[in-house]
């Protein structure tokens, strides 16, 4: 399997995260979104944490079938990501309205899908 695609839409998530925060997406969330900020923040971010920590440990783990299935399941994400931001746009806490936001957005969503055009023959084999 080729990961360049995916590696470069895992850079622009964790990016994309760091934007999050910037743009205060947790305004967007039902329940988050009725607390006060700086306590919103903080359950946002720390959600983060063990997200991310799964992610990288099924990405060093050394059952293939594992690896495989997450990579593509991050792919999926990344698509679909796109598609509630696009979903979102108008929602009146959205603050991703930047060149840079929507840059980072629609890589993400690009890189997904060429990781996927790139690697058919290994998702076939799932």
């Amino acid at each position: 399997m080729n990961y360049f695609f995916f590696i470069v839409g895992l850079a622009l998530l964790i990016i994309h995260e760091m934007d999050a925060v910037m743009r205060e997406e947790w305004r967007m969330f039902g329940f988050l979104s009725r607390l006060p900020n700086e306590k919103a923040y903080l359950i946002f971010s720390s959600l983060h944490i063990p997200i991310f920590i799964l992610i990288f440990l099924a990405l060093f783990s050394s059952n293939e079938y594992v690896r495989t299935l997450v990579i593509l399941g991050l792919d999926v994400f990344f698509i679909f990501h796109f598609v509630l931001h696009l979903a979102f746009r108008k929602h009146w806490n959205n603050k991703f309205t930047s060149t840079f936001s929507w840059l980072i957005i629609a890589m993400m969503f690009l890189s997904g899908v060429l990781h996927i055009i790139f690697n058919l023959e290994t998702i076939k084999l799932l």
